[in-house]
């Protein structure tokens, strides 16, 4: 019966070189020739069965390719391209390599629109749920890597699309907004940006500490997704567009006017600490953070 090496084995004949790559897997080490002129990034994001997806659910190369995206969409965060990834499987008993393998196909097929090849990992089989771990390599390539701390009082704050719904299907099926981010960061000053996994009102507070600022939100400025008008409990849209996640668009800071087809203006950064919300009457609110947050 196929095992766990021939399943390695399987993947070792997936990887070929490039100009970039100049060993792949099937070594201790994969072997990559890095330009003196740019920027090496570095990522690590996990998924786990039961909070990320749902393997009785979601077909394995879906799950593959969420993976894989989620870590693209960190690159697009810092506006970087993404160069390379290695990934590592904890495989439940008796899943079989023809699952194994779909999981590694859907992690391919989300690297290959963008370019980055998987050359290196690690596989092993336990008694618990599907965790996958991928490390993402990324390269500034010309583009100086926004980080998330760097906002400045009366900057602009933005997003890049509609908000909320995620659980639909966008949580599984989404496109990392890598070339979107490249395409701000190169034509207008952008002086912090995170992608929206956790939700407005979790990631917009991670922007606020890195540059000690405070940020208020006009609650009718906030685009809202149409699918949440398809769940169950949608009778507060807002609320969903602030605290659902999973949306992966982008949040940005930005002194400059950006053009209403590349991102919606949704509120300020402002002096102090507070991170506040601005209802229809004028009155601020504490904005408060009810987006995912990994229990303890």
């Amino acid at each position: 019966m196929p095992g766990e090496f021939d399943f390695i084995d399987w993947v070792r004949r997936q990887q070929s070189s490039s100009k970039t790559v100049l060993q792949p897997a099937g070594d201790d080490l994969a072997i990559l020739k890095w330009s003196a002129d740019d920027l090496l990034l570095v990522g690590v994001d996990q998924v786990l069965d039961g909070v990320h997806f749902d393997s009785s659910v979601h077909e394995p190369q879906a799950i593959g390719r969420k993976a894989m995206n989620r870590n693209l969409s960190d690159c697009a965060a810092m506006a970087c391209l993404p160069a390379a990834a290695v990934i590592s499987f904890a495989l439940p008993h008796g899943v079989g390599v023809d699952f194994a393998k779909q999981l590694y196909q859907g992690i391919r097929q989300a690297g290959d629109k963008f370019d980055c090849p998987i050359i290196g990992g690690d596989t092993g089989s336990w008694n618990g749920k599907l965790a996958i771990t991928i490390t993402i390599l990324g390269k500034s390539a010309g583009i100086e890597p926004v980080c998330r701390s760097r906002a400045k009082i009366g900057d602009q704050i933005y997003v890049t699309g509609p908000l909320g719904g995620s659980i639909l299907r966008r949580n599984m099926e989404f496109e990392p907004r890598i070339h979107l981010a490249r395409q701000l960061a190169k034509n207008f000053r952008i002086t912090a940006m995170i992608d929206l996994s956790d939700g407005i009102s979790r990631d917009l507070p991670d922007i606020c500490k890195g540059g000690t600022v405070g940020a208020v939100i006009h609650a009718n400025a906030v685009p809202i997704h149409a699918d949440v008008s398809k769940l169950p409990d949608h009778a507060d849209p807002l609320s969903h567009a602030l605290h659902d996640g999973e949306d992966y668009e982008l949040l940005f800071t930005s002194p400059d006017h950006i053009p209403p087809n590349l991102a919606t203006p949704i509120g300020q950064i402002t002096d102090g600490n507070a991170v506040e919300i601005e209802i229809s009457n004028g009155q601020r609110l504490p904005l408060q953070a009810k987006g995912w947050e990994h229990p303890l």
